[in-house]
């Protein structure tokens, strides 16, 4: 992973127990792993009434330990609120949520990579504002057109682009996911040409909305946008970039 050859690194969220979660996950891996296994194993013995108890006492407390799990065995993993802002995606009554041995690797493996970032629950300006000249940021904004699904916040394109433009004033680099295509629906919101040197697709897997919903199998098509242009050894030019620069996403 590139990130880890960065000297230091920041990451914000608006969501606040997002946050919560990733610091917690820095420092202390084994209490997390620990708080999801003592809800994962009562899931498994009293069945899905486990899920609805955990689910309300997160919409009560904003725990971050309750909301890994909700989002853990959720139907399809989608994260939605409704319009009071309480968490409401469903049990998915077909999977018993990621097994508690192989979370607990997987947060090992993340605290070690984590180490040297900061977490801050913030708007993305203001994480952004301290960006200089040859730091790396990259960006995975709602896209246009989602409206309101993870958050009540509305998100201003207008002053995206301004925020993208500013970052090239100042000689950053960055990588941004922002739209694409799934099955017959497309996201065309792409920025304005001027400020971005290169656009590639990437596959993604399989929509969990489609799955969902429609109840088909939609392939995503996700569009990556740099304000630089790659070269032959594009791995290359990141092991380069990420030796001094400063990581933000």
């Amino acid at each position: 992973m590139p990130f880890s050859k960065s000297p230091r690194g920041f990451a914000s969220d608006i969501i606040p127990e997002l946050i919560e979660l990733w610091n917690l996950i820095k420092s202390d891996p084994k209490l997390v792993a620990d708080e999801y296994r003592t809800r994962w194993e009562l899931l498994q013995q009293e069945g899905q009434d486990v899920y609805y108890k955990v689910r309300d006492n997160f919409n009560r407390t904003r725990n971050c330990l309750d909301f890994l799990f909700i989002t853990r065995t959720c139907v399809n993993g989608m994260i939605r609120y409704n319009s009071d802002g309480d968490f409401n995606n469903s049990f998915h009554l077909s999977r018993p949520g990621i097994n508690p041995d192989s979370l607990a690797r997987i947060l090992n493996q993340w605290s070690n990579v984590i180490r040297k970032f900061e977490f801050l629950n913030t708007d993305y300006r203001e994480c952004l504002s301290f960006v200089k000249k040859g730091d790396f940021v990259f960006l995975d904004p709602p896209y246009g057109g989602t409206k309101d699904r993870y958050t009540h916040s509305e998100f201003s394109l207008s002053e995206f682009y301004a925020e993208l433009e500013r970052l090239n004033s100042v000689g950053a680099y960055w990588m941004l996911t922002f739209d694409g295509s799934s099955g017959d629906r497309v996201y065309d919101f792409a920025p304005p040409s001027e400020l971005y040197s290169h656009k590639f697709s990437v596959n993604t897997g399989n929509s969990s909305f489609s799955k969902l919903i429609e109840k088909k199998k939609d392939i995503i098509s996700e569009s990556v946008y740099l304000n630089f242009k790659p070269t032959n050894s594009f791995g290359s030019l990141f092991d380069e970039v990420f030796q001094d620069a400063t990581v933000v996403v």
